[in-house]
């Protein structure tokens, strides 16, 4: 019973994963020296650090892929970090696969991990808002 309910959770969020993401967030390949550049202009960025083998990236993706109509969201710049490819990044950042960060003013100003909620996404995204 156990592992049918794993499995059906699983086809859930692999479902849900599938959505693609709408052009208007345009995450683009995570390059230190342009991201700084972004964060010290002021302007709000979001990083997320996303491996494609990983649910709760998956998740956070499609959810991103739904909120991206959103017009409030348009001013922001998106980076992906590769998680299995920079390493150095994801340590440089001190977190896991799996996590949304915010900066605004020069600043971080939001961090979630793991979070796979509409709401947790939300939150993050809306404190550049």
């Amino acid at each position: 019973m156990m592992k049918l309910l794993r499995g059906l959770a699983m086809s859930v969020v692999l479902a849900f994963a599938a959505v693609p993401a709408a052009d208007a967030f345009e995450f683009k390949a995570y390059d230190a020296a342009t991201v700084q550049k972004a964060i010290a202009s002021g302007r709000p960025v979001v990083v997320h650090v996303f491996a494609p083998w990983c649910l709760q990236c998956r998740a956070q993706e499609a959810i991103l892929g739904r909120l991206s109509s959103n017009a409030g969201y348009d001013g922001i710049s998106f980076y992906r970090v590769d998680y299995d490819k920079q390493k150095d990044v994801v340590k440089a950042l001190g977190t896991p696969r799996s996590t949304l960060i915010a900066y605004d003013g020069g600043a971080e100003v939001a961090r979630m991990s793991w979070g796979t909620s509409t709401q947790s996404v939300v939150n993050v995204l809306d404190a550049v808002k």
